[in-house]
């Protein structure tokens, strides 16, 4: 097996249920200036095996958790527990409504800030993160420097970063801003912003429930999804299963 998937298959964050995981990220924002999430995929396996930036900006942010059914095989294969499946579509927003939430005894709502996606999605979007109780001071597509990213951050000051800019742009802007700001919850969110944009139809439920909306994607998008689910899956079971 690639030594790649073996180190950063440990370095994942396992629970078993979702509030357990809110919880430790809640612990961690008391504890620290900055903390950082972020979810692993077997695309996201894949993209670290090529690239040793982005590995390593995995492997330096606190949380990392399990996104898939490909990488509770790779957890199986290596007999390791695999925990409760934590992607990041349907964890991020209950992790926001938390913290929302538990800031509520304040006047002020936590401010965050959304780069990501297209300018048209992330007006979409808004409205969702402003229902969960969130204040958002800024957003910006996902097309600009990340040095950009870092001068509109420090300027707003927000509490929580939402990155959706996809892999593995996401996790070096993270890294940065991770260096640059004196607090924030700092968050890789992939495809978030177009899901609750309405750019992305999630799979029904029933789906989802047997972790084949990957499959759902790519019958949805066959020609930009082909190389992500269907080549990289085949390389990601090839280095799960082979020395």
């Amino acid at each position: 097996m690639s030594s790649t998937f073996k180190t950063l298959a440990e370095k994942l964050t396992i629970y078993s249920q979702p509030e357990q995981a809110i919880q430790s990220i809640q612990n961690a924002l008391e504890a620290k200036k900055t903390v950082t999430v972020a979810f692993a995929n077997a695309h996201g396996f894949n993209l670290a095996k090529q690239n040793k930036d982005f590995y390593q900006h995995l492997l330096n942010s606190d949380f990392v958790f399990r996104d898939g059914i490909g990488v509770k095989l790779l957890f199986k294969n290596l007999n390791m527990d695999f925990g409760f499946n934590l992607n990041g579509t349907d964890f991020i927003p209950q992790l926001l409504s938390h913290l929302a939430n538990k800031s509520s005894q304040s006047s002020t709502p936590l401010k965050l800030a959304i780069f990501g996606t297209s300018d048209e999605i992330l007006q979409s979007a808004k409205p969702a993160f402003e229902k969960l109780g969130l204040e958002v001071v800024a957003v910006k597509n996902g097309f600009a420097s990340a040095e950009d990213y870092v001068s509109l951050s420090k300027s707003v000051q927000a509490d929580i970063y939402l990155l959706a800019m996809g892999m593995p742009k996401q996790e070096m802007v993270a890294m940065q801003l991770t260096t640059e700001l004196d607090k924030g919850l700092i968050i890789c969110g992939g495809a978030i912003v177009d899901f609750l944009g309405g750019k992305v139809k999630r799979a029904p439920s029933f789906i989802r429930n047997m972790g084949l909306e990957w499959l759902y994607r790519l019958l949805i998008e066959p020609k930009r999804m082909f190389k992500r689910y269907v080549i990289g899956n085949v390389k990601f079971l090839y280095s799960t299963l082979h020395a």
